[in-house]
Formats: structure tokens, sequence, C-alpha cells
């Protein structure tokens, strides 16, 4: 991949506009969520990490309903 390269204000409010550019090479979609990461040996470089959430609830059910159920009645004991 070739690397892109685009300029981007931070408004007011600490919100950043991903240029269409840089959106349409890294396959960005609306709605996709990032982490930010300032490194303090690196002040002028900010990361943007895209936060994978495709493997959310992956292992759902994995040991049953009987575990939720378990944790419900463990949870009630408590008070």
């Amino acid at each position: 991949m070739k690397t892109v390269s685009a300029e981007a204000r931070l408004r007011a409010r600490n919100q950043l506009t991903i240029p269409d550019a840089i959106a349409e090479a890294g396959g960005i979609e609306p709605g996709e969520t990032f982490v930010v990461e300032l490194a303090p040996d690196e002040p002028e470089t900010i990361r943007l990490h895209r936060l994978r959430t495709s493997y959310a609830g992956a292992l759902r059910g994995l040991w049953g309903d009987d575990a939720g159920k378990y944790l419900d009645e463990e949870r009630g004991s408590w008070g």
C-alpha cells in the first residue's frame, strides 16, 4: 500500500475529521471506533488504531446458559 498523506485541522471541541483520501485508502467507514495513542517519547506523533469489534460476542454461548444462571444465583446470595 502506498503512503497517503493529508492535512486535518483540530476543531474547538477536539474533533478531528479524517480526510476523504485517508478514509478511502484505509477503508474507514462511519461509526468505526479508534484508539488514539500518544507516546511520551514521540510527542509529535499521534497514532490512530482501528478498534476491531468483529470478535465481540464470538464466544457467547460457549459455556451454555448455565454459566449465566449460576452467576445470577451467586450474586443473589451476596446480599
